[in-house]
């Protein structure tokens, strides 16, 4: 049938986000068990799932029979105590991403700038919910990252909210703090909504990461979006919250879904709030992964963005093939890397992979050289 509920038609060719981390269609092209699948397109912890986490979620099997506490009072005291805020402050939900519905849902604003590239659920979602808005491209030269020049942008647009992420999506830079404090002391003076993604801030510095929770009653108007689902690798579970000021988030609450976040995920994210060591190690292996993907990838020919991030952002040269056909290349080797030409911002020659083990990065360099052979050797990849 052809478009039978009369959608809007800008809306239909939105079509999905181009999520990353599809193992399954993966795993049923190559006719293997997922567990084959090397999954890079998804940035998830490369420690995997945290020690005991799954005799947590076979305990908490009993509790399925009874609706999820709809409240998530539990999970809220436990993240209130591991930011510095209330649990007031939080709103929890099935993943950022249904936060990011919430959010839209609310902005009945006449003005929204979207700093991109971005991840492309925002866009999604202010679409779904009717809401306008518009653009400003960062430049690559700056690691996508703004600067104050594009806070000057920014301003002659006169926006009523301004959406980023920090980490960059799908750089993996940091927002300079200076231009963070700037652009919220000038919202602050406008009354503009800042919308502020940090889906990927648990693999950051402290200082990057404590930032926010800080200023949260300071700026009403800051909406603070984080992920557990990432660091903790809780795709299959989905656990994600909003934070700002406690007024802003007993607007928001009556928004979300009913029951948004399962009994399972909220015992999984109480546990894994906890497990401070297993935080430790992560960023610590992290931040030395990444420096050898980095290289890794740089001896191939490939310019990787700086990133401080559990991700690397590639630039393949303009006369290769495109990160759409290197990324349906090393999946038929059953490796999954993300292609980023979807990314408003990014180019057709834009490529994110996640970071992982050396065992896997050399998995990962072992796909890509084929892949790339068009370009590195003259030929075809195999």
């Amino acid at each position: 049938m052809d478009n039978p509920f009369n959608l809007d038609p800008d809306l239909i060719s939105l079509g999905d986000s181009g999520h990353g981390g599809d193992v399954w269609s993966a795993a049923r092209n190559l006719g293997v068990p997922v567990s084959e699948i090397l999954d890079l397109s998804a940035s998830l912890n490369p420690l995997g799932q945290p020690p005991g986490l799954a005799e947590v979620v076979a305990q908490a099997m009993d509790l399925v029979c009874h609706y999820p506490d709809r409240n998530t009072l539990e999970l809220r005291q436990a993240l209130a105590g591991a930011l510095g805020v209330t649990p007031a402050n939080i709103l929890p939900g099935n993943g950022s991403t249904a936060l990011i519905r919430v959010v839209a849902r609310a902005m009945d604003l006449h003005s929204i700038v979207v700093m991109a590239p971005v991840f492309g659920e925002f866009a999604r979602s202010l679409a779904i919910t009717g809401r306008h808005f518009s653009y400003l491209i960062l430049k690559e030269k700056n690691g996508f990252a703004p600067t104050p020049q594009d806070l000057d942008r920014l301003w002659d647009m006169d926006p009523s909210c301004v959406i980023l992420s920090n980490p960059i999506t799908p750089a993996g830079g940091l927002v300079a703090p200076e231009v963070l404090q700037a652009l919220l002391a000038q919202a602050h003076r406008r009354r503009v909504w800042v919308v502020l993604d940090e889906a990927f801030i648990d693999f950051a510095p402290r200082e990057a990461r404590e930032w926010s929770p800080a200023l949260l009653e300071r700026y009403p108007r800051l909406l603070v979006l984080r992920s557990l689902t990432k660091f903790y690798c809780l795709a299959g579970l989905r656990l994600g919250f909003a934070m700002g000021h406690a007024d802003t988030m007993a607007d928001l609450a009556p928004l979300a879904q009913a029951w948004s976040v399962n009994t399972l995920a909220q015992k999984a994210g109480v546990y894994c709030l906890g497990l401070d060591d297993y935080a430790r190690q992560t960023r610590l292996m992290v931040d030395q992964w990444r420096q050898q993907q980095e290289a890794g990838l740089k001896d191939l020919g490939l310019k990787v963005l700086p990133s401080q991030a559990n991700y690397l952002l590639c630039r393949l040269p303009d006369d290769g093939p495109t990160a759409d056909l290197v990324a349906q290349a090393t999946a038929g080797k059953g490796v999954l890397v993300r292609a980023c030409g979807n990314f408003v911002g990014c180019s057709p020659f834009h490529l994110r992979t996640a970071v992982c083990t050396p065992q896997e990065q050399q998995r990962l360099l072992q796909a890509l050289k084929p892949a790339l052979g068009m370009w590195l050797f003259g030929g075809s990849p195999k």
